[in-house]
């Protein structure tokens, strides 16, 4: 029964995509925790513009290796990958789970980050979390000392991505976009068009009624790429595809670990 209400609410919270909520974000956040024998402690780092970002930090058995940054989607907090990052980190990765502005509570877990946007009167629409994705990849790159770094995005971060990577062509190994779309336009331009210059390798998947939601943007990618779509269910939105909530998460996990087999 708790499995069932968890689904509602995440469906729920995947219709609310431009809500900005008001709800109390007092819960306390424990500095370090274990989640399936797999330590992660919280840290955080400030942006061009002054935020604090938070983010959780799950570290593999090599610290030099590769890096994911998660990012979550709209409504939501670096508790969209409790049960993802431990798996990541079981495959050879490390992982910064990352709390945006633009985002909320899930899974009873605050988004720190958009507390604190809260606090300072700072906004909090999707292309407002770009400091928070440029401090994020500082941050791994300076403090981690992370030699590859991944962006891995849910569905509004991972449209950003293609901008992030067609804007800092050094700076990241691969995109993993779970549910991109044309959500809204940066710098007068569609993300399709963003899409062309993106010279790394492209991960995309989404829910299979979603495919006409990015199909223009992956067709503007001319580096190695590949698509999934769940071929025995209707799939789901975003990263969350791939949690233990859903029955239906292993099939999903199946078809992105050759991908990340490629990036170790």
């Amino acid at each position: 029964m708790k499995k069932f209400y968890f689904i509602l609410w995440v469906i729920l919270l995947n219709c609310l995509y431009h809500c900005s909520s008001t709800a109390s974000i007092s819960d306390p956040i424990p500095h370090i925790l274990d989640v399936k024998h797999h330590t992660y402690k919280t840290v955080n780092f400030e942006t061009s513009d002054g935020l604090k970002v938070y983010a959780d930090l799950y570290s593999s058995n090599n610290e030099r290796g590769p890096l994911i940054i998660l990012y979550h989607q709209a409504g939501f907090s670096r508790g969209e990958f409790r049960s993802i990052a431990p798996r990541l980190v079981d495959l050879g990765f490390n992982v910064l789970a990352v709390d945006l502005r633009s985002g909320d509570i899930l899974n009873q877990v605050t988004n720190l980050t958009k507390k604190e946007a809260l606090r300072q009167g700072i906004s909090t629409a999707f292309q407002d979390v770009i400091p928070d994705l440029e401090a994020s990849f500082q941050y791994a790159k300076n403090q981690i000392k992370s030699r590859k770094i991944i962006y891995w995005g849910s569905s509004y971060s991972a449209s950003l991505g293609f901008y992030m990577a067609a804007k800092y062509p050094k700076d990241y190994n691969a995109l993993i976009a779970y549910s991109p779309g044309e959500y809204f336009k940066i710098e007068n331009k569609n993300i399709a068009e963003f899409a062309k210059d993106v010279k790394i390798p492209v991960y995309t998947s989404s829910a299979r009624n979603e495919e006409s939601s990015w199909k223009s943007i992956y067709n503007s990618i001319t580096s190695k790429k590949q698509f999934y779509l769940p071929a025995k269910t209707k799939g789901h939105h975003g990263t969350m595809a791939l949690s233990s909530f859903y029955d239906d998460s292993e099939e999903n996990w199946q078809a992105i670990i050759p991908f990340l087999k490629t990036l170790r």
